[in-house]
């Protein structure tokens, strides 16, 4: 009997002992399924389940209370193990990089797992419990009266569940010194490495299977000419560059487009390289395609999107993850597919994942729009309206476009009602009082970098003033009057008389200062003298080519040879003489030629402007280079079908690599299409009427 004074307390602590172990059992059962689901590996519900059963059969068979608070505290560090072992999985692995039933989290799990061998230790920590499960049904098998005479025996069978417990949870849970949770993480951190570098590798490997035109980029070696941009000229148009920037000035507003406008020769290709450059340096350029007239891809809108798309991928992390995504199921249906179709899946569909809410904004360039002549009045306008359409807010994109006045229909785009609005036009023009500071100090500069030129310039004040003048504004005019002069910098005399050819007006009424330009330079390299019948066969053989040539890093005279049977002994000499229109390293065998600027081109496929001594027939030149083109390629096809198989090996071996040997090859199976397509599309229609471009240089 119970003494009346005693305080009631053994009831009270097992009424706590038995809510402990009731909290304890709704505990386990909640978070199985998420513990089970995290971990997914097989035996872990078999262990919970196991836990579960000896805490109900340890509480239903009302033994000592001591022994089962010690038991009831090892089954809680178990369970808490387990826990922090899915929480340590479901840290390493969160839902929203690695979704459930993802192929990533999958495989990191199923990696790290094996690894740590942690589906061998469930196995083992559930088997063990459930023998231990197992043997708590003895305690339930005693009555009333039998548990009061064998409690101590029930104290050590608890005790010894206990310790089995605690063995069992120390084994899985230690193993040479090193905590599963510990293990577990640092193998999920290794896994996500690999598997980081992995998507990374196949993300790059659907980049680079987006079609792209790589001399279109503002920093290719196609634009290197481009690039000469002097520290200290444009400041004027530059500041109003900065402004729309930032998007804070009066002049230039928030429009998110911004066109500049400009004759031929003015420099808006410089401007729009040396912008491109400032902004990559400010971590705000996103894209930048500069076209090229009469070079493959770069003449031509086919690759504008795709381009721009795979920019922006490289140029912005946010973005790299939705154009591979796009890209992906975009290459599924074709690799070059319909400007809008290329649009929608490459551009707009990644950047509609950003907002300028959010995101700085991404500065695209694009440049000399005008020299986008294939299909040009076709496909220019669709190009224009869908590209502007990708930079209306709340879009974070940013569009600098460069352009001559004409023709009509890209004038007529930036026009539109629904385009306008968004649209801030400024024109070369509009600088004017600028450019003639801008174009002394770029003669000043080139002539003060030569002992024997400075000191020629120097002597004379008025011959800085005089080539400034005879520029009129062009820069173009500036930069090939340059190098024309200062051929031999160090021969004072050839100099003077250059000097003095360019700026005679003989014969020059009438004419553009560039058409008189170049038609100086052309005469002063090739005077009529030494223009013997086989010398002009020669130099117009040489310029023909100089126009029909589409490959935008040209070709070598080596090349030359093989593709077209002229040979380097007689190409060298004339490209020499021209080094002031087209790019060429002299008597170099080896160095690629390719033209300087689009206007010498047009002006020599002009009859009225080149003269017949110059005046290239562009038909007739792709004409002819398309004829070489099959010629090379019929005989490299009976080469082939005459070799054996260790040949032709060796022959798709050099192909593939670009093997230097078969330069000519390359060429011709690459730009052969091209070269028959000009040639037809060069003949006049009898439809056909002059363009109008009803623009002027004015905003």
């Amino acid at each position: 009997m119970t003494h009346p004074d005693r305080p009631k307390t053994v009831p009270k602590i097992s009424e706590a002992l038995d809510t402990a172990l009731d909290l304890t059992l709704e505990g386990l059962k909640a978070s199985k399924d998420t513990i089970v689901d995290v971990l997914s590996v097989p035996g872990i519900g078999i262990a919970f389940d196991a836990v579960i059963g000896i805490l109900k059969k340890v509480q239903a068979a009302k033994s000592n209370r001591n022994a089962l608070t010690s038991l009831h505290e090892e089954i809680m560090l178990l369970v808490n193990m387990l826990q922090r072992l899915a929480k340590a999985v479901a840290t390493e692995l969160p839902a929203d990089k690695y979704p459930a039933d993802s192929a990533e989290r999958d495989r990191a799990k199923e990696d790290v797992f094996r690894s740590a061998g942690l589906a061998k230790r469930v196995e083992t920590l559930a088997s063990q419990l459930e023998a231990i499960c197992a043997d708590a049904d003895k305690l339930l098998k005693r009555n009333r009266f039998s548990r009061f005479l064998h409690s101590t025996g029930d104290v050590r069978a608890i005790t010894d569940m206990k310790d089995r417990i605690a063995a069992a949870r120390q084994a899985f849970q230690m193993e040479n010194g090193v905590m599963i949770e510990d293990k577990i993480t640092e193998a999920l951190s290794g896994i996500k490495r690999v598997i980081a570098m992995q998507k990374a590798e196949e993300e790059e490997r659907v980049l680079n299977s987006i079609p792209r035109a790589d001399g279109a980029l503002y920093g290719s070696a196609t634009n290197a000419m481009k690039a000469r941009f002097l520290e200290g000229t444009r400041e004027q148009i530059f500041g109003w560059l900065e402004e729309w920037v930032e998007g804070h000035a009066a002049r230039t507003g928030t429009h998110p487009i911004c066109v500049l406008v400009g004759e031929a020769g003015t420099g808006k290709s410089t401007i729009a390289s040396e912008f491109s450059k400032r902004l990559e340096k400010q971590g705000r350029l996103g894209a930048s395609f500069f076209f090229t007239r009469g070079t493959q891809d770069l003449n031509s809108p086919a690759k504008v999107f795709s381009t721009v798309a795979s920019q922006l991928a490289r140029s912005q992390p946010s973005l790299r993850v939705p154009v591979a995504d796009a890209a992906r199921e975009h290459l599924k249906r074709g690799a070059l597919q319909q400007l809008e179709q290329e649009f929608e899946d490459l551009v707009r569909r990644p950047l509609s994942t950003l907002s300028s809410s959010d995101h700085a904004p991404i500065f695209v360039i694009v440049d000399a729009l005008d020299e986008c002549t294939e299909e040009g009045p076709t496909l220019v306008p669709t190009l224009l309206r869908l590209l502007l359409s990708a930079a209306v807010p709340p879009s974070p994109l940013r569009v600098f476009l460069t352009s001559r006045p004409e023709p009509h229909y890209i004038h007529k785009s930036f026009t539109a009602p629904d385009v306008q609005p968004h649209v801030f036009t400024m024109s070369i023009q509009d600088s004017r009082n600028t450019v003639h500071d801008d174009i002394e100090h770029l003669f000043v500069d080139a002539l003060s970098k030569h002992k024997t030129s400075r000191k020629w310039y120097e002597a004379d004040s008025s011959i800085v003033g005089s080539l400034v003048n005879k520029s009129d504004g062009l820069f173009i005019y500036a930069r090939t009057a340059i190098d024309f002069i200062l051929d031999d910098p160090d021969d004072e005399l050839a100099m003077r008389e250059r000097y003095d050819l360019l700026l005679s007006t003989e014969g020059a009424a009438g004419r553009a200062p560039l058409d008189e330009l170049y038609g100086n330079v052309l005469v002063s390299v090739f005077p009529p003298r030494d223009r013997f019948p086989k010398m002009q066969d020669r130099l117009k053989r040489v310029l023909g080519y100089v126009v029909a040539l589409l490959d935008d890093k040209g070709i070598s005279p080596r090349t030359l040879e093989k593709l077209t049977g002229m040979p380097m002994s007689e190409s060298v000499p004339i490209l020499n003489k021209l080094r002031s229109v087209v790019i060429f390293e002299y008597c170099n065998v080896d160095s690629r030629f390719r033209i300087i600027h689009a206007t010498f081109r047009e002006f020599l496929g002009d009859a009225s402007r080149a003269g017949n001594d110059f005046y290239v027939n562009a038909e007739e030149a792709h004409g002819r280079l398309a004829e070489e083109c099959m010629s090379v390629m019929q005989s490299f096809a009976e080469e082939w079908q005459g070799s054996g198989a260790d040949a032709q090996a060796t022959f798709i071996l050099q192909f593939f690599t670009a093997d230097p040997t078969l330069s000519h090859v390359v060429y011709a199976c690459h730009f052969r299409p091209a070269n028959q397509l000009a040639k037809t599309s060069l003949r006049p229609s009898p439809h056909s009427s002059p363009g109008m471009s009803g623009v002027t240089d004015r905003k």
